[in-house]
């Protein structure tokens, strides 16, 4: 079906309401959708019934009352507004169309509003003063760490995108303060004031997410010497925390994030619903708001080709497998992340005993298929030439060390050879593009990085 604005390209946007009995529909291809105003979010529901989309977007009475429009007393939006945009303009757009914003929702989730239950998860205690991928703790021969991002959002305050950045840099300063009262020591940077290949290292290495490397004027970034924790401001909500730990421990990284959210909380009340949860600008985070995660080597899953078919199967579950490459690691190191995508309708708890109980399967999946795969002698051959490759090797790129790390890990695990796996660890986070530029201090050449890459990997691995 070709799209009734453009008459060129296929709707893939099919837009439905039935008034009085009588039902219309009006089918976009996806740039129309865009420039007519309708956003990846609320594509596909029911709108007004119409003939033409000026009486879509014009004619609809969702949101008014006689001749007065309801709008939100924070941002002034409609409801309209809101479905032209495809995002609230603040978390009170969430009480004040609440009622006609639920049947979205419930299409976004597939189930019903948020379920509380995650008191009781805390914070770990103690830190061993490591990066996150460098502790050896329990399953981290094959689980690299686990990892928890939410978000929140000041109570009474539009959404960062309808800020200033001097309104965002000042409620920065008050999540700052409050976040200070925790740890004292966090390094805090502007994105907008570092260098591109800076911003990206921070992604390549999970300190920041890769959506907030594209962050605007005013967003604002902390985090800890030891990684563990970042907190991320105004980008597209006031706050994203997110924290990552060793070993299979999604609990213990949750825990870190919510003790730091409650801290905020005690200063800065946060948009909290009963019904919704967390109120967040995307309806997708509405509820927990919480993407739990846990890094996986599965090396022989991976190479065997296991996981397309893993992968399928669990997101009925409400589980997400997917090949590291947003933090800059490419799925040919056999990383892999496995996350929940469910934020509504299951708490905390529930979210993260499936993901963990789900990873310990992975875990033994993995093991039991490497009994048989490391007897080949291929297989010892290849993790013997991939040690001989980082050894000798003067130019080095980054699929290239991502393949052998990948390689002689796997030896490691099961004694063929010998090194130290936080170093493994180590090498796949900080030596992706951007972070051999950060490393250097400025934007290298290919061939450059390839050399620097080399050298740090040799002396990483072999200087012994």
């Amino acid at each position: 079906m070709l799209c009734q604005n453009c008459h060129n390209k296929d709707a893939g946007v099919h837009l439905r309401r039935i008034i009085n009995g009588e039902s219309a529909e009006v089918h976009l291809c996806p740039d129309c959708a865009r420039a007519l105003g309708y956003g990846a979010v609320f594509s596909g529901f029911s709108f007004p019934a119409a003939k033409t989309l000026g009486e879509i977007l014009s004619g609809s009475e969702l949101s008014s009352i006689g001749n007065r429009v309801l709008r939100c007393d924070v941002c002034s939006l409609s409801f309209e507004d809101i479905v032209r945009s495809s995002r609230p303009g603040c978390p009170n757009c969430y009480r004040v169309f609440g009622d006609k914003l639920m049947p979205y929702i419930r299409n976004i989730h597939g189930r019903a509003p948020y379920k509380a239950g995650e008191d009781t998860i805390v914070c770990e205690t103690g830190s061993s003063g490591e990066k996150w991928y460098r502790e050896k703790k329990n399953h981290s021969d094959i689980v690299i760490g686990s990892g928890a991002v939410v978000a929140a959002n000041a109570d009474g305050i539009p959404f960062p995108a309808r800020l200033t950045p001097a309104q965002k840099n000042a409620l920065n300063l008050k999540i700052l303060s409050a976040v200070k009262n925790l740890d004292g020591d966090l390094t805090v940077l502007d994105p907008s004031r570092l260098y591109p290949y800076e911003v990206a290292s921070l992604a390549e290495r999970a300190i920041i997410t890769p959506e907030f490397a594209s962050a605007r004027e005013g967003a604002a970034t902390a985090f800890s010497k030891d990684e563990k924790i970042s907190v991320m401001l105004c980008d597209e909500d006031h706050i994203r925390l997110r924290s990552y730990v060793g070993g299979l421990a999604p609990e213990a990284a949750f825990g870190i994030v919510k003790k730091y959210r409650d801290a905020i909380n005690k200063e800065i009340p946060l948009a909290f619903s009963p019904k919704l949860g967390y109120l967040n600008q995307s309806p997708a985070m509405l509820g927990t708001s919480l993407r739990a995660s846990v890094i996986m080597h599965l090396p022989v899953l991976s190479k065997t080709g296991e996981i397309p078919a893993l992968s399928s199967m669990i997101s009925k579950l409400g589980l997400l497998v997917t090949g590291i490459g947003g933090n800059g690691v490419n799925v040919s190191a056999d990383l892999f992340r496995v996350s929940n995508t469910l934020t509504m309708g299951i708490s905390v708890n529930e979210a993260v005993a499936n993901l963990k109980a789900f990873c310990l399967q992975l875990e033994t999946r993995e093991r039991s298929a490497a009994e048989e795969f490391i007897k080949d002698i291929s297989v010892i051959d290849r993790i013997n030439r991939a040690c001989s490759v980082l050894s000798g090797a003067v130019l080095l790129t980054s699929a290239e060390m991502n393949e052998m790390l990948s390689w002689i890990r796997l030896g490691a695990v099961y004694g063929l050879c010998s090194f130290d796996l936080g170093d493994i660890n180590e090498l796949f986070f900080t030596l992706q593009p951007a972070s051999v530029n950060a490393t250097a201090g400025t934007k290298l050449s290919q061939s450059e990085r390839d050399e620097l890459r080399a050298r740090l990997v040799r002396k990483k691995l072999f200087s012994a």
